[in-house]
């Protein structure tokens, strides 16, 4: 029997691929490995793919599915990433949607109706589609010639974005017949690697990777004993690389702590953390994107998917949680091949913020089943429920444990719930006891702490910094000294040869930024509001032509939020 894809590739034996990707996408020749993955692919192969952010990992799917017969899916853990990369599609002319939960119902049933029509050739979802009713029948009609999983790594609990519907990925396959398969990853560790081929169906299926190696960044650990002297080495990184640059905050407090430091300096950076409105969130990554020198305070929900080759720098306030997350956003960094100063900022307190993550991320199997029989035990009472009143509940001790939340992830994440807490929230599905023992096997907790030690090792141990990450995910192809880390070179030296002339960061980069989104206030503001008087607006929402804002009252510090269009309101100068 002809294996899937194989008619639409015994057709192409001979015929140069080459071709069909200048015709396609403008490239004139392939990137190493990738020409291999896409005849692999094409012509009916399943195979795990590892290669570094920015070797072009998207194109080894995109390619086949468009030369190929049949409709192919693409698995991807992000709407904001799926959207991209369908609009830059889409802009080529090339024959590709996807389908989420953000996208009004006649959209989506318009998007579906197309593709059971022949008329898609790549369709993206997330993992959590595959729940909804009808919509895996749907597929079978469509008949699904191949399958891409993107960020496999979410399907391990070794991994360090682990999602609960990856894990059911391998029924899905099943399911839609056993398609050829495409698991791809910038960071998958060999016990990670394993995870995924188990997974998804892929024990015998062949291991392409172009290796983890970035020559042009430069990776760097920076001993700090306390918050002023951390400020002092950021600003002298940001003076000497200029802009675009990253900084990652593992807490939000201390996001807005240093947003504040570096405004009463003169700078206005832009920010990104979990606190932001969907609409400020979208304006600030556009923002960042749009300019060629913005400097970014964030959180790590910032960076997957933000196409932006010449980011010069990427500074870690804080140590982050593993070495995958770590190497993972400094991948963000100088994707154009110029060179890229990447640094972490360590100071051993920070390791408490750290320690708390991995106990908040892992509560037991039980402390679950008892948050959701909680919710379903208050029926239609759970449309009011919020975080506060939740974790009051379970949490007695300390009121920083971030267990309740971890639990609502997961939920969320497996489509056991809709909505948010205290307007619309719903729970729609309950998981069984074996599902959530899935989610939170016991080993988990010594597994993330394993994790961090090997992240505390790589920032406190005077070895090269590259042979460690490389060795980390199972790679030995480094002599000893690859030249561009603290370890092995002078770093000062190295930005001399490798960044362009020194261009100190920009006072400018912020507010102005952000004005094409056309918001009547933004973040900061201070508005006199009919009935409430002086009000500080925390956050600011869109909903079609409409706008909100949560604001903070200044007469008594109470939270408000204010219809924009319909109340009566003006600036304030402060």
């Amino acid at each position: 029997m002809e294996p899937r894809g194989g008619a639409a590739y015994a057709a192409r034996l001979g015929h140069d691929l080459r071709s069909d990707l200048q015709r396609l996408f403008g490239f004139v020749s392939f990137r190493p490995q990738q020409e291999t993955i896409v005849r692999h692919f094409l012509g009916g192969g399943s195979a795990l793919v590892l290669m570094a952010t920015g070797d072009g990992k998207s194109l080894c799917y995109q390619l086949p599915a468009l030369v190929g017969d049949g409709l192919t899916i693409v698995v991807s853990p992000l709407i904001a990433l799926m959207d991209d990369q369908v609009a830059a599609l889409r802009a080529r002319g090339l024959p590709a949607t996807c389908v989420h939960s953000l996208l009004e119902r006649p959209e989506r049933q318009r998007r579906l109706a197309s593709t059971l029509r022949g008329e898609v050739k790549l369709l993206y979802v997330t993992p959590e589609r595959f729940r909804v009713d009808g919509f895996l029948d749907a597929m079978r009609t469509a008949g699904v010639a191949r399958l891409a999983v993107d960020e496999a790594h979410c399907v391990s609990h070794w991994g360090h974005d682990f999602r609960p519907d990856y894990l059911r990925l391998g029924e899905v396959r099943r399911a839609l017949g056993d398609p050829p398969c495409l698991a791809l990853s910038a960071t998958a560790t060999p016990a990670v690697q394993q995870d995924i081929r188990a997974a998804l169906g892929l024990r015998d299926a062949p291991l392409f990777h172009t290796g983890i190696a970035r020559d042009n960044l430069f990776l760097s650990v920076h001993d700090a004993a306390t918050d002023d002297a951390k400020l002092a080495r950021l600003l002298a990184v940001l003076d000497r690389t200029g802009g675009p640059a990253i900084v990652y905050c593992a807490l939000i407090k201390d996001l807005l702590r240093l947003e504040g430091e570096l405004q009463r300096r003169g700078l206005a950076p832009l920010v990104y953390h979990g606190q932001l409105s969907a609409h400020e969130r979208k304006t600030q990554q556009a923002a960042f994107v749009a300019s060629a020198d913005a400097l970014m305070l964030a959180t790590n929900a910032f960076g997957m998917g933000v196409d932006k080759p010449d980011i010069r720098a990427i500074v870690h306030w804080q140590i982050p949680r593993t070495l995958e997350a770590y190497y993972q956003e400094v991948g963000r960094a100088g994707r154009d091949g110029q060179g890229s100063f990447c640094e972490l900022l360590y100071r051993e307190e920070d390791l408490v913020i750290q320690r708390d993550f991995a106990e908040w991320a892992n509560p037991s199997a039980d402390f679950a089943r008892q948050v959701v029989d909680h919710l379903h035990g208050l029926g239609e009472r759970v449309q009011a429920v919020d975080l506060d009143a939740l974790r009051a509940t379970f949490l007695t001790r300390n009121r920083h444990d971030g267990r309740v939340e971890t639990v609502l992830r997961l939920l969320r994440s497996a489509g056991c719930t809709r909505g948010e807490l205290g307007a619309d929230f719903a729970l729609v599905r309950v998981p069984d006891d074996a599902e959530l023992r899935a989610w939170l096997p016991a080993d988990k907790r010594q597994r993330d702490l394993t994790g961090l030690l090997h992240m505390v090792r790589y920032a406190s141990t005077p070895a090269c910094r590259k042979r460690t990450v490389h060795a980390h995910f199972g790679f030995d192809d480094l002599g000893d000294g690859c030249g561009a880390c603290d370890v092995c070179t002078d770093g000062a030296r190295w930005q001399e040869a490798h960044l362009p002339a020194a261009r100190p960061v920009p006072r400018h980069v912020g507010r102005e930024a952000v004005a094409e989104a056309a918001a009547p206030v933004q973040r900061g503001d201070w508005i006199d509001v009919q009935g409430l008087g002086l009000c500080c607006v925390q956050r600011v929402h869109r909903r079609g032509a409409a706008w909100r804002a949560d604001v903070e009252r200044a007469s008594d510090l109470s939270p408000r939020t204010v219809d924009l269009g319909r109340r009566t309101w003006q600036h304030v100068r402060r």
